[in-house]
């Protein structure tokens, strides 16, 4: 009787460890999952402020440049959305979009600056 004892609480300790480690790897992936949305918002925004670098001035464009280019020139998706919220900002061949998301404090900046070669994105994660 000792020895089913010591086996069927052997066997909760190791169901109870199995379940604390497959809750902890869900949080993770739903963490991954919400910085991936993210991400995918912020490059929208920066496909459409390509749009706008491009586009002469007389247009309602920046001509070449991301001065004054604002969250009322993102077409693509809404500043505020599900995923998070979007800041952008720009000054002549360079723009930063500030992505924050609405839930677990993820925080993604990224850097885009435009040369000869054409566009380069440095992201930054300073996800708490």
């Amino acid at each position: 009787m000792g020895q089913q004892l010591l086996l069927i609480i052997l066997v909760v300790i190791i169901v109870g460890l199995g379940t604390i480690v497959a809750i902890d790897t869900m949080s993770e992936s739903r963490v991954d999952s919400r910085k991936s949305a993210i991400r995918q918002d912020i490059l929208m925004i920066v496909n459409d402020a390509q749009t706008y670098y491009a586009k002469p001035e007389a247009i309602g464009g920046g001509g070449n440049s991301f001065d004054n280019i604002s969250n009322s020139h993102i077409r693509s998706i809404k500043p505020s959305n599900e995923n998070g919220n979007y800041q952008v900002s720009g000054s002549a061949s360079s723009l930063t979009v500030v992505g924050i998301g609405t839930k677990n404090k993820i925080k993604l900046i990224a850097t885009a600056t435009v040369n000869q070669d054409g566009m380069q994105i440095s992201w930054a994660d300073s996800t708490q």
